[in-house]
């Protein structure tokens, strides 16, 4: 090939492509993206408002290309600066409006300022930050606690209650406290029994029929509100039982310890069987509760250890399945021994006892029966203790060993042994009798003569 062809064909390739490009055989590729320009995201105007009230952002000044739809477009929010030691973040924002909606809230927990950011990106370009100014104050008005209308209930059942009209006057979410102010008597429910605390609508299962109190306190985050109260009428159709611990009263200084206390009077109107429960409520100066208690204070009648002598006071409440009823109080108060006097005795005065035996003559001569063994009863009940202590009691007669049915009980019974009968003589003997009492620590004695008389006698036969 010449140099001249060589020249030629370089020409021909250098303005090809411009032949081709000009309507040549060569088609036109047209593109199918959009030309759009880069999104402007437009955070909204700067807000003040007060801590605790909802703050609604609002993102929809923003602008991007047309050709995008809504839902191709994300919003950005973010907390760019908060107060210290405030504690809201991203995750603040409200449920269902998260930071990628256009319209999210959050709630301020302390004053300052918050400056938050708002980025948007479609699917090809992602926006320069804007900023707003959140300012939130301090000066709030304190909520409203409202505890809703009084109303009744029933023993055993769940009641409801409604807080629910509480308010914010700066429209804050609320805390709700609620609390058991007063009850019946008969009634062991406390606030830590209150069902769901802490919401509006909490309830509470009454345990006995009366009037209950509640109180409601809300909080916005900030103040407190006044307490408000209702009440609950609560009835039964079951009636509530009885207690009665007892009449109490004064302890002698000798008091059997362990002393036994009764709550057999006690009684359910409707029949219904009762358990017991029996504590302390006050103990003398110096007790010691390791020391004194019941044997078993579920019983009707305990026995209870005491330690120290004073003034004791219990409690008893029974329960008839449904109910329990209001508590009886009953005080004794346990005498000292240093306090405790002296017994007297008393065996009855002198006392004489004649038994009589039969006789017979035969020609001028006396046959007698002898007289028989005679139980005959001595009777100490005039012995007497001025602190009313129970008394020990002894018998005994000097000398003679004559035999005893019993010798340690107020009435004692004596064996007088029979002997020889002479007609028409008594045949004497007398005894030395001795009854000492005690009471615990003192004791007292008395001294009587018991005479036995054996006599002979001659009874005439009947006449048919």
């Amino acid at each position: 090939m010449t140099d001249a062809s060589h020249t030629t064909s370089r020409l021909f390739l250098a303005i090809l492509p411009f032949v081709l490009s000009c309507g040549g055989s060569e088609s036109k590729v047209e593109s199918t993206e959009p030309t759009c320009n880069i999104p402007i995201a437009e955070a909204g105007a700067s807000l003040n408002a007060p801590v605790g009230a909802s703050i609604t952002l609002n993102g929809n000044g923003s602008q991007w290309c047309e050709d995008y739809a809504a839902h191709e477009v994300t919003f950005t929010w973010g907390f760019e600066r908060v107060p210290a030691d405030s504690s809201v973040t991203e995750a603040d924002f409200s449920e269902n409006l998260t930071s990628t909606s256009n319209r999210p809230t959050f709630l301020p927990d302390l004053a300052g300022e918050y400056v938050i950011s708002l980025r948007i990106n479609d699917p090809s370009h992602a926006s320069d930050p804007d900023y707003l100014v959140v300012t939130v104050s301090s000066d709030d008005l304190a909520p409203l606690a409202n505890c809703g209308d009084d109303g009744y209930g029933r023993v055993g059942l769940a009641t409801r209650l409604d807080g629910s009209a509480s308010a914010d006057p700066e429209g804050a979410k609320l805390a709700f406290n609620w609390g058991v102010s007063s009850t019946p008597e008969c009634s062991r429910l406390k606030t830590s029994n209150i069902f769901d605390q802490g919401t509006a609508t909490p309830s509470i299962i009454p345990d006995c029929q009366g009037l209950y109190v509640m109180s409601l306190v809300v909080d916005d985050g900030i103040q407190w509100s006044s307490a408000d109260y209702c009440t609950i009428d609560v009835r039964s159709d079951n009636r509530a039982p009885v207690a009665e611990a007892g009449s109490g009263g004064a302890l002698p200084p000798c008091t059997v310890n362990p002393f036994t206390l009764g709550g057999w009077e006690s009684h359910d109107p409707d029949g219904d069987a009762l358990t017991y429960s029996w504590s302390v409520v006050s103990a003398p100066g110096g007790s010691d509760a390791a020391l004194y208690g019941f044997d078993d204070p579920t019983r009707v009648d305990p026995q209870f250890t005491w330690d120290v002598t004073g003034e004791w006071t219990f409690q008893l409440q029974v329960n008839d399945g449904s109910q329990t009823s209001s508590p009886d109080i009953v005080t004794y108060l346990i005498g000292s021994e240093d306090e405790n006097n002296s017994p007297t005795a008393n065996a009855g005065g002198d006392q004489t006892v004649l038994v009589e035996a039969n006789c017979s003559t035969s020609s001028y001569v006396w046959t007698c029966d002898d007289c028989a063994d005679t139980i005959y009863p001595l009777d100490g009940t005039g012995s007497s203790d001025p602190d009313g202590d129970t008394l020990n009691y002894n018998w005994s007669i000097d000398g003679d060993p004559l035999e005893w049915v019993s010798s340690t009980s107020a009435v004692a019974n004596v064996i007088l042994p029979g002997g020889p009968a002479v007609y028409d003589t008594d045949t004497t003997a007398e005894y030395d009798v001795t009854l000492n009492v005690n009471d615990c620590s003192l004791d007292d004695s008395d001294r009587i003569t018991l005479t036995h008389i054996c006599r002979g006698i001659y009874v005439l036969p009947e006449i048919p």
